[in-house]
């Protein structure tokens, strides 16, 4: 594992805020819109090791936010998540990269339905202090990967051609870390 050297700022450990940080994802619905949804539930941590920046995450399966049961029981299901069998998405950062514009390149291993895959995401990190003195550090990154490299290959054929989703997924991930 490589490592790019943490900012100064940057020490210790951060826990995550929940109430300000989503993980979600949007895919191509019908070659006519995209279906965006998220996870209720965020668990990450920031920790600056030996050095350098460490990154992780975990969102419970059984969390996803959607609305119609029928289709959040075929979400659950060993069609897609399977939530019985893998209840979580998790992931490990390799190597964080920051640079002074605020620009994070975040290097990892994502694990989704029992599944563990290199990902790289790009995006931005910030830092503030909130008007009670607490220091905090946001990230946001976003990254697109193939779903079948994650054992998501549920589908079906339209009437008209081509398929119900896209094989590209987009997911957004937003933290929000207060300093321990």
């Amino acid at each position: 594992m490589s490592a790019t050297t943490a900012p100064q700022e940057l020490a210790g450990s951060w826990t995550v805020d929940p109430v300000h940080s989503t993980a979600s994802f949007g895919i191509r619905h019908m070659r006519v819109s995209t279906f965006r949804t998220s996870f209720k539930q965020v668990d990450a941590a920031l920790a600056v090791e030996d050095g350098a920046l460490r990154l992780t995450g975990r969102v419970p399966v059984e969390s996803i936010d959607v609305h119609d049961e029928n289709f959040r029981g075929h979400l659950l299901s060993a069609e897609f998540f399977d939530a019985a069998n893998t209840p979580t998405i998790d992931f490990e950062s390799t190597s964080i990269t920051t640079a002074d514009d605020g620009s994070l390149a975040v290097d990892g291993e994502l694990t989704v339905k029992g599944i563990t895959k290199p990902v790289s995401a790009r995006g931005t990190l910030s830092q503030a202090t909130n008007p009670y003195g607490q220091e905090l550090t946001g990230i946001e990154l976003e990254t697109t990967l193939d779903r079948h490299e994650f054992g998501l290959d549920w589908n079906a054929d339209l009437p008209t051609g081509g398929k119900v989703l896209s094989d590209d997924v987009t997911l957004y991930v937003h933290l929000e870390f207060k300093k321990s």
